[in-house]
């Protein structure tokens, strides 16, 4: 496998830290976000941002497999990390949808 480019991860690493930026974020900030913009369903949006980390994480130089089930934990722990958030809660549902995400997202990346 090699020395793994930075130019790869990177882009990685800066996608998750801005979904646990945003994961961290209050209810009330969220609702006022929401007011403002519009944003859709709670599962749609966590289908969209996931695809896009499964896209970038696409780019890591590892099997399918492996990368897609550190997507899924990754998006297991970003789920946890939202208990600590006021007015947050966890959800099975929208760590499924993370999966299903981080799938495509892969299955995106790796067609090309």
């Amino acid at each position: 496998m090699g020395k793994l480019p930075w130019k790869n991860l990177l882009p990685v690493l800066a996608f998750y830290a801005l979904i646990l930026s945003i994961s961290a974020l209050p209810a009330y900030r969220i609702q006022k976000i929401d007011s403002r913009f519009h944003l859709p369903n709670d599962k749609v949006m966590h289908l969209s941002v996931y695809t896009v980390f499964g896209f970038l994480l696409g780019g890591l130089p590892y099997p399918s497999a492996v990368l897609g089930m550190t997507g899924s934990l990754l998006g297991a722990l970003d789920e946890q990390s939202q208990r600590f958030a006021p007015g947050r809660d966890v959800s099975i549902r929208d760590w499924f949808a993370d999966i299903l995400g981080v799938s495509l997202g892969l299955t995106l990346r790796r067609r090309r």
